[in-house]
């Protein structure tokens, strides 16, 4: 089997087992997770948080969002452009948010405002599977790989994880980017990169 082949067979096992948590309990542990986040050192407020508009199976950052937009605090979400790029969009309110051709969520085009890579604090990186070596294991699409090693930013790279999404080894090619700190509803896991 390939590396390729392996991926798609763990990401679609865990996905299936993220999927199997029932929406309640998944909000529960939802909140518990960026409760924790927002308590923990690296959590800078100061510079903009790029994070993901959740779908339903993950760890569900809209209430965290809003959290974020009450308080002052500046966040964007993920823009790829027509050339399948990955920008930071900045997201000025939750209304201003539209699904692209890909399905996800993102600013609308009228409101669209890329934030530079310098400017971000924080990276709140999606991700199906991780290990405590900080590996992950994406969606498969490359998108955060190809955005954080292009651009290098000096953000802290942060997963928000349940704890059945930490495992002992997951299939990496040398593409795949880690992440710093990793944050379950059980534990937090800092990463030496």
């Amino acid at each position: 089997m390939t590396v390729k082949e392996e991926k798609k067979t763990l990401r679609e096992e865990i996905r299936a087992k993220r999927k199997a948590i029932p929406t309640e309990v998944r909000a529960r542990l939802s909140e518990k997770i960026t409760a924790k986040l927002t308590c923990e050192s690296f959590f800078r407020t100061e510079e903009v948080t790029f994070l993901y508009a959740s779908i339903p199976e993950e760890v569900q950052l809209y209430g965290f969002m809003k959290f974020m937009l009450d308080i002052g605090r500046k966040i964007a979400v993920p823009y790829i452009s027509k050339d399948g790029e990955m920008f930071a969009a900045e997201v000025k309110s939750i209304a201003d948010l539209t699904f692209d051709k890909y399905g996800i969520l993102t600013v609308t085009k009228e409101k669209r405002h890329i934030v530079l890579p310098e400017a971000l604090g924080l990276i709140i990186t999606p991700g199906v599977a991780f290990t405590e070596k900080g590996e992950r294991l994406g969606m498969g699409g490359g998108y955060y790989d190809d955005f954080l090693r292009k651009n290098e930013p000096p953000a802290c790279r942060v997963a928000l994880a349940f704890d059945l999404q930490i495992l002992d080894k997951i299939p990496t090619e040398e593409r795949d980017e880690k992440v710093d700190f990793i944050v379950t509803e059980s534990r937090t896991i800092a990463v030496r990169r």
